[in-house]
């Protein structure tokens, strides 16, 4: 089979495309022809190298985690999947098994959902990773009606998902972008808009009952400036290690810091796949790239600053 595949960690030209060995159905998994494949943090990151302590050094090394696709075998004992199911998940990140970007992989049913139809297989792909990390987000922040929340990185892949979700929940929204990008934030549905950096950044005495920092950067300074105390702040790069810091600022600032890592139980995509039928949601992608592209898509991800995603077609 085709793949984009790591031959090693760092270098420019790491990602390489050519063949694999396909993939056996083994029990309790399903084995997907695979349509899409989308570009998240986390994908760029190993391709880096800064979680080869996760992910080991056996190449050639697949990557990926976002997929949709057509199922192509179903293994031993698993029922509600037939061949030919449109389906769409996430593999995790942080195993050590195959990830998506091939023409075949091999999905443990806990990673797999079957998809909508309203959905197409690109738009299915964009969805999981980023999507269900904003959702968790504002959950954890307890954005509802009447909230004002601030999106740090309201246009990027979990801003732009995070932006909408909060205005479907009646919260008063505040976003963060690049200025090139306010009319896009305006767009997502932003009642205001403010500038990382220059002349308009959010006015000083502004303060927010939640916090959702998609990019994950925000300084702890900025975090006591601008949530109120007793607010909410939530990163999807918080990790294990930054309890620490979380204990420090609620201590000394009296605000609390929590995680928006995705969180992907049934129920979840339920609400996500409720918005988008409903109208309140919409996937942005900003540029798709056939398979054997697969290094440039990265390099679009990792450096081109893209509004919303960026999907891997297979």
């Amino acid at each position: 089979m085709k793949a984009a595949y790591l031959k090693s960690y760092g270098r420019k030209d790491s990602m390489q495309y050519g063949e694999l060995p396909e993939p056996l159905v083994k029990p309790g998994t399903l084995l997907v022809k695979i349509k899409a494949v989308s570009v998240n943090p986390v994908d760029w990151k190993i391709k880096k190298g800064l979680l080869k302590i996760i992910k080991g050094s056996r190449f050639p090394m697949v990557i990926g985690s976002d997929f949709a696709g057509i199922v192509e075998d179903v293994g031993p004992g698993v029922e509600g999947f037939k061949k030919g199911s449109n389906v769409y998940g996430a593999i995790s990140a942080f195993s050590k098994k195959q990830g998506a970007l091939s023409e075949f992989a091999l999905v443990d049913l806990k990673y797999v959902r079957k998809m909508p139809g309203f959905l197409s297989f690109t738009q299915a792909a964009s969805l999981p990773v980023a999507a269900l990390t904003a959702l968790n987000g504002l959950r954890r922040t307890h954005v509802t009606k009447g909230t004002r929340v601030l999106i740090n990185g309201a246009t990027g892949g979990v801003g732009h998902f995070g932006v909408q979700m909060a205005k479907a929940k009646g919260a008063h929204v505040t976003a963060t972008c690049s200025s090139a990008n306010f009319a896009l934030a305006k767009d997502l549905g932003a009642d205001e808009v403010y500038s990382y950096k220059g002349d308009k950044l959010i006015p000083e005495g502004t303060q927010f009952d939640a916090i959702l920092d998609a990019w994950g950067m925000m300084a702890y300074k900025e975090i006591y400036r601008l949530l109120k105390k007793k607010g909410i702040y939530a990163s999807p790069l918080y990790m294990p290690w930054t309890v620490f810091a979380a204990i420090y600022v609620r201590l000394r600032y009296g605000r609390k810091m929590t995680s928006s890592n995705m969180r992907a139980r049934p129920e979840d995509y339920k609400e996500l796949e409720s918005l988008i039928e409903s109208g309140k949601l919409s996937p942005l992608i900003e540029s798709t790239f056939p398979l054997e592209q697969a290094a440039e898509a990265f390099d679009k991800a990792q450096y081109g600053h893209p509004k919303g995603k960026v999907v891997i077609e297979v």
